[in-house]
């Protein structure tokens, strides 16, 4: 390799290092790191490792780059080039990040795409014989993850990490069963299942918002110090539902999903109320019972992607 592919390589570990730099100095400063799309905050989440962590390997990995490249320059070529594996074990731990990113969080971040990008910018430059190593090696990677189902496993794995994704939790503090509403702020439906629930009841409902909001109009709320919506999207997409109102009911042993403002309607009032009354009159059905009824077709459903119109009430007339 000449000595001006070994000065492009070494300048490029070099600026690399300081993006990763400010990126570490970022999260010591402001305590979360910059993202450049939402997809970051995700992929942060679904990581057991601390962002501080993964920038910092990052950081020293392209020193090593650096380094290794200084000693080769102006030397003789010497018995084992450590720089060819060191590109290569950087390819194939970044080919496996991003094919996370791609198979299983179903989103992508930017900035782990931008570090990808300059990985594999070294390995073209190093030559062309280590494109003919990288490359079968990425596409083993890509190839690998792709064949493999992570739905059922990723969805367990959110399923204990719902709170990460709750905005507010109303209700008892210790109960059987916990209830996590998926809703958005236009939703009529989804309105419409937050006025039954404001109402006195014996379950306890967690809040999680698929839209940024500030607060909701309801009493007896503990908000929670920080919450990523943007989970509650990851989830959905997992499941393949593309509609809200949704109710996600976890037991000790069990997850069940009721879609629709009817049916959300129906199990509330038949698991948190004793017995249902009229939305429009106020009256119950048994003077000893609390609760709401639903009026609405059993769908009352919202597109997650697309603006939800308000429901046309029909006008009812008695003939005398």
């Amino acid at each position: 390799m000449t000595n001006k592919k070994i000065k492009i390589i070494q300048w490029t570990a070099l600026l690399s290092c300081g993006f990763i730099a400010t990126q570490i100095a970022t999260i010591l400063f402001k305590g979360e790191a910059f993202c450049l799309n939402q997809g970051c905050k995700i992929v942060e989440n679904l990581s057991i490792v601390p962002p501080i962590y993964i920038n910092l390997a990052g950081f020293l990995f392209f020193l090593a780059v650096f380094a290794t490249s200084r000693c080769s320059q102006d030397r003789p070529q010497p018995f084992f080039d450590w720089l060819r594996p060191l590109l290569l074990t950087g390819l194939a731990i970044e080919g496996v990040l991003i094919s996370y990113q791609l198979f299983v969080a179903q989103t992508v971040c930017y900035y782990c795409l931008v570090i990808f990008g300059l990985i594999v910018l070294l390995n073209i430059i190093y030559g062309r014989k280590q494109l003919l190593l990288g490359g079968p090696v990425l596409l083993a990677v890509f190839i690998t993850f792709s064949s493999l189902n992570f739905g059922s496993s990723q969805i367990l794995l959110q399923a204990q990490n719902l709170e990460s994704g709750t905005f507010a939790v109303k209700g008892q503090v210790a109960p059987s069963s916990q209830q996590y509403l998926f809703f958005s702020s236009d939703c009529p439906h989804c309105r419409n299942v937050l006025d039954l629930i404001e109402s006195d009841n014996n379950c306890e409902f967690n809040f999680n918002p698929i839209d940024r909001i500030e607060s909701l109009e309801m009493s007896g709320l503990n908000y929670s110090t920080a919450y990523n919506p943007s989970l509650n999207r990851l989830l959905l997409s997992l499941l393949d539902i593309k509609t809200i109102p949704v109710l996600l009911t976890r037991n000790q042993d069990s997850l069940t999903l009721i879609k629709g403002e009817g049916a959300i309607v129906d199990f509330i009032n038949e698991s948190c109320f004793e017995a249902p009354i009229d939305p429009y009159s106020g009256s119950s059905s048994n003077n000893d019972a609390i609760g709401i009824s639903s009026n609405t077709a059993p769908e009352g459903e919202c597109e997650i992607e697309v603006e939800c119109p308000e429901p046309v009430e029909e006008s009812t007339s008695s003939a005398y």
